[in-house]
């Protein structure tokens, strides 16, 4: 993840959405990070303004309208002196001074049952008023043995049971049930499952705005006629102008694009489904080299286990094995979608011209 520089700046791009003119912000070096997300939601909801005529912000400038737009939404809570209160204007507090952390990287730690395990970092979206959801669970009513394995443990405790599971520390039912954790997260590796759309679906509302945590990255959300849609913020689509959103129906990433009025997206004149491909196996290899780069997810960042106590070594070696299976993993994508991406190349290559365009005779002299 780049390291946080106020002066950053972030190419603004601006869309229709539901009639409307609406200015968002595309990635820059910190890729689809959480604050992307979020800010990107208020602005389709026209809680949080900026000017079109802005060719791009600052993340200065990003920063100090989402605090102001922070301490707007809770105005009520900064102006009463009841507990509820003072427990929001504490939270306030905290939330401001830890916004930066939305764009340098955030912990997150989903539960397979639903939902997330609460840390203070995610009070900021509560106090944005801002929904987020995750499509990485468990069907239980398919995979009931699964399930169980499972529970309503998190995403960190089951990846540490994995760990002990590959260094062969476990055995008995204890070794089953990581078996089954362990098959589950293999075959899950996009982080979306069926069950998990159906989560969503059933968790926003019809043409709310929210905010979907996936594989590390976060994404502004929309559901529409039933249809949940990601806002393409890809700088590679930046001039792609009729693609907008991404349609999220698919749990292995064989989804469309769509243009602002939620229809398929033609490629432009000057761009032909070859080189949309190449822009999709692009933005895969990308997304697998962060994935490949980032450190494994941990729910209490600010926990630090000292050196000298019983199991910290372990729980090092444990967790660096578990970052090293998550690299294998991301290099394996980033390759195949290197190889996919030079057959295309070659097979455009390979292609001949097309014929010259036909003439009409000229007319006959009269």
């Amino acid at each position: 993840m780049a390291s946080v520089d106020s002066n950053d700046l972030f190419p603004v791009r601006t869309i229709n959405f539901l009639g409307r003119d609406v200015p968002t912000l595309g990635q820059n070096e910190f890729g689809p990070c959480a604050l992307l997300g979020v800010v990107n939601a208020l602005l389709l909801r026209g809680t949080l303004k900026i000017s079109s005529d802005h060719g791009a912000l600052t993340l200065q400038d990003v920063l100090a309208r989402l605090a102001d737009r922070m301490m707007e939404a809770n105005q009520r809570a900064q102006e009463s002196s009841d507990e509820a209160s003072l427990n929001v204007r504490a939270a306030l507090d905290g939330a401001v001074t830890r916004l930066p952390t939305l764009a340098e990287g955030l912990d997150v730690n989903v539960k397979f049952n639903g939902g997330f395990e609460f840390t203070s970092d995610l009070a900021i979206f509560d106090l944005l008023d801002v929904r987020l959801v995750h499509g990485w669970r468990v069907d239980g009513e398919n995979d009931p043995e699964t399930a169980e394995a499972l529970g309503s443990r998190s995403y960190n405790e089951c990846i540490q049971e994995v760990v002990q599971l590959r260094t062969d520390e476990l055995e008995g039912a204890a070794k089953q049930r990581a078996e089954l954790v362990s098959a589950f997260l293999e075959r899950t590796k996009t982080q979306l499952t069926y069950a998990g759309l159906a989560e969503i679906h059933s968790t926003l509302r019809e043409n709310e705005v929210g905010v979907l945590y996936r594989n590390l990255h976060f994404s502004t959300v929309f559901k529409r006629d039933g249809v949940l849609y990601a806002l393409v913020t890809d700088i590679g689509y930046r001039q792609q102008k009729n693609i907008i959103w991404e349609r999220l129906d698919d749990v292995g990433g064989d989804t469309d694009f769509c243009d602002a009025t939620f229809k398929p997206a033609a490629p432009t004149s000057s761009e032909d489904p070859d080189h949309l491909l190449a822009l999709q196996l692009a933005r895969d290899d990308e997304a697998a080299r962060e994935r490949a780069s980032a450190p494994l997810p941990t729910a209490a960042a600010t926990e630090v286990t000292p050196a000298s106590a019983p199991g910290a070594a372990t729980a090092d070696a444990d967790a660096a094995l578990a970052r090293q299976l998550q690299r294998a993993e991301a290099d394996a994508d980033a390759a195949l979608a290197r190889q996919l991406q030079a057959e295309e190349d070659a097979a455009a290559r390979s292609r001949p011209p097309p014929p010259p365009a036909a003439h009409s005779p000229p007319p006959p002299a009269a």
